[in-house]
């Protein structure tokens, strides 16, 4: 790894991951670089970040989405995490009797 700063105490990968596919009819791709202190081969390393974009699309995506909780401007005390709990909490109540707003 040439050219790597030497901040970067403990890295073993970087890892690039090309997407592909379409959104709303328009086609898309988009490259995206992560960087690991662990050794693991190409399939694992895939495996887990797949796992970590299907939280974000289960979760994340639908808070931001739903709730436009990326456009709230709370910011008193706790208030932002207490909310941020409640939109959780609402979205795991609504799955739970059926619903499910990945569709």
């Amino acid at each position: 790894m040439e050219n790597i700063s030497t901040d970067w105490v403990g890295l073993k990968r970087i890892v690039r991951v090309e997407r592909f596919g379409t959104r709303g009819n328009t086609p898309y791709s988009e490259t995206a670089y992560y960087i690991s202190s662990i050794t693991l081969e190409a399939p694992d390393f895939a495996q887990g970040i797949r796992g970590h974009w299907g939280i974000e699309n289960q979760l994340h995506w639908v808070k931001d989405v739903v709730f436009n909780e990326d456009k709230a401007q709370i910011v008193d005390g706790y208030a932002a995490a207490n909310f941020s709990i409640l939109r959780s909490f609402a979205i795991n109540l609504f799955r739970h009797n059926g619903f499910d707003s990945r569709t």
